[in-house]
């Protein structure tokens, strides 16, 4: 083989080696968070929104409000 020749693919799988470990570097910080909003979304759903099976109910919810006992005219 000529020299250029091997020269070029030598460089050619050194480049793709760098793109590799920067393209896999910055996807695992992707996953990461991914992973870690997943896992917090996960722990701040409380269990009355979940079925027996564990999985999140889909249909509206009621929630009750409690009124304040005084009323903002009353104060003046």
């Amino acid at each position: 083989m000529e020299p250029i020749i091997i020269a070029l693919v030598v460089l050619v799988v050194i480049g793709a080696f760098i793109l590799g470990v920067t393209v896999s570097w910055l996807a695992k910080g992707y996953v990461e968070d991914y992973v870690e909003n997943a896992a917090y979304a996960r722990a701040v759903i409380h269990p009355e929104m979940m079925d027996a099976n564990g999985n999140i109910i889909h249909e509206e919810l009621i929630y009750l409000r409690k009124e304040t006992d005084f009323d903002e005219d009353t104060e003046d």
